[in-house]
């Protein structure tokens, strides 16, 4: 059984020596570094055994890491537990990922590394006159749409969403989309949902409540 957990403080980071991996795991005999800069660690069939690819550690606070150098350019990566096919993930970090769910960061000329978050105070919900105005950072998505107890749920069907009416305007430079809603007063729930069926809560949001929904409150 898979149980390891990634801590989104362990972020993807420039050394002196190359780019610095960490991870924090629950319980792991190993953890390795897969990515294309690596050949996805050599695994077959999703397991991975060579030991090259394995990272350092853990440490006394549990912690894996590996430094890697780096030419400037965009990279893609998952840590596995274990070397197991099913123990595959990526870190709670880095918000931008690929259509495999892989972690996508970049290295500049300089040897810096930027990541994309999705959480940014300028992203919060914003109370217009009108109602709300909602942004989200997802990058690579093809589109996004707002769902919640004020148009439905985007109507879903089965937890597909496709209504083009519901979809947010985006992503801009920043890898950023939004959407004006006419909203009255009171208490609202809602999430994101990205490519049709990616439900997801609003990083940015003052509250969830526990149904993994996000809340909007409009004065």
């Amino acid at each position: 059984m898979f149980l390891a957990l990634c801590f989104a403080v362990l972020v993807v980071q420039r050394t002196g020596d190359g780019v610095l991996f960490q991870c924090h795991t629950n319980g792991a005999r190993v953890v390795y570094l897969a990515g294309d800069f690596n050949g996805w660690a050599q695994n077959e069939g999703g397991r991975i055994t060579k030991p090259e690819f394995a990272m350092t550690g853990p440490d006394t606070n549990g912690v894996w890491r590996m430094v890697v150098p780096l030419d400037s350019g965009t990279y893609r990566f998952k840590f596995n537990v274990d070397g197991e096919a099913n123990g595959w993930f990526a870190p709670d970090s880095i918000d931008e990922r690929d259509a495999d769910k892989n972690a996508i960061f970049r290295v500049t000329g300089s040897g810096d590394v930027l990541i994309r978050s999705a959480r940014n105070p300028k992203w919060k919900p914003e109370q217009t006159e009108r109602g709300v105005v909602f942004r989200v950072c997802a990058p690579g998505a093809h589109i996004v749409s707002v769902a919640g107890d004020f148009n439905e749920w985007g109507k879903n069907r089965d937890g597909l969403v496709f209504d083009p009416q519901f979809a947010m305007t985006g992503p801009d430079s920043n890898g950023v989309w939004r959407v004006d809603v006419e909203l009255k007063p009171g208490r609202y729930v809602y999430q994101f949902v990205v490519d049709g069926d990616q439900w997801k809560t609003d990083p940015n949001a003052d509250e969830n409540d526990n149904e993994n929904h996000s809340v909007v409150v409009v004065k």
